[in-house]
């Protein structure tokens, strides 16, 4: 494998990673409750996931695991009394 010659300049360096700066995450709305969440994920709020509650209430008693208390927060869409 071919190496370089000479070594680089700090500037040349520089210029080159200049570019390697990190991206901030683009969040989307969730299309069950409206919440902001990263794409491809579970929503935080609501569970829901590709249609469906992957995680939560309903989820975890499927699955045989003890009952996860509801969080009633600003996003949350029950009639509460």
């Amino acid at each position: 494998m071919p190496v370089p010659k000479k070594r680089l300049s700090r500037s040349n360096q520089n210029a080159r990673r200049a570019n390697w700066k990190a991206l901030p995450f683009s969040a989307a709305a969730c299309p069950a409750c409206g919440a902001p969440r990263l794409s491809h994920t579970v929503c935080g709020f609501c569970g829901f996931y590709r249609g469906r509650i992957a995680v939560g209430k309903l989820a975890t008693q499927a699955q045989g695991h003890a009952e996860v208390p509801h969080v009633h927060d600003e996003h949350c869409q029950h009639d509460h009394d």
